[in-house]
């Protein structure tokens, strides 16, 4: 699922202004240069050729830094960019009826909220991740069902039977007590996104999330 063996994953997910467009491509290629594992493509209330578009052009930026490209909620524009992976929400379909569709090298990802979900996620030999939304309050998502803070993070890895990745409101002030924890990686919006330097940002990100102690692929 990682790029590398030794370090964990640190996804990026889009927030794509309806300005700005090229300026918007040259951060993302900045930001795989920078060192992001997976960008995800999430871009609410986009129509599908517009999503279609932006899909095709943001993977000709990633396929020269091996970063794949995961859709985020859309098993149909998945299927037409023939994506790497497929990030699920709990109302978005089921893990296993789009690993049946979309062959058994694609990631697939579903995200979390409460322990439920998780009990009924470890059912399932499709999912290849599991994301803990929200480990913190986000900006970017205002309808979100449950805060897992630090303790509940901890708990969720140890109930977990796929890879965790930790999601919601994560930045650099907290980077380090969420790494302490055996997740596999982090997923970031905002705090990538509002970075004077995202290069630099990206690469402190990836320092702290990977110093000290085993890493958990």
């Amino acid at each position: 699922m990682s790029t590398s063996t030794n370090h964990r994953q640190l996804h990026l997910l889009t927030a794509c202004p309806n300005s700005e467009h090229d300026e918007y491509l040259k951060f993302i290629e900045l930001s795989a240069k920078s060192g992001i594992t997976h960008l995800q493509l999430r871009q609410k209330n986009w129509s599908f050729s517009s999503l279609l578009s932006l899909g095709r052009e943001l993977q000709a930026i990633l396929m020269p830094y091996s970063v794949p490209l995961i859709i985020n909620d859309n098993l149909h524009l998945a299927l037409e960019l023939n994506a790497d992976g497929l990030h699920l929400g709990q109302k978005d379909g089921d893990p296993d009826a789009a690993r049946a569709i979309l062959g058994a090298d694609k990631i697939i990802g579903i995200s979390i909220e409460n322990n439920t979900q998780l009990e009924q996620a470890n059912l399932s030999h499709s999912i290849n991740y599991v994301a803990a939304s929200a480990v913190f309050p986000s900006k970017s998502k205002n309808n979100v069902e449950h805060i897992w803070g630090l303790d509940g993070l901890a708990k969720f890895c140890q109930m977990s039977y796929h890879p965790v990745i930790a999601i919601g409101g994560i930045n650099l002030s907290n980077i380090a007590q969420v790494g302490a924890i055996p997740i596999s990686g982090v997923a970031v919006i905002s705090a990538i996104h509002e970075a004077d330097n995202p290069r630099q940002y990206i690469q402190e990100l990836n320092q702290q999330l990977n110093q000290g102690g085993n890493q958990h692929d």
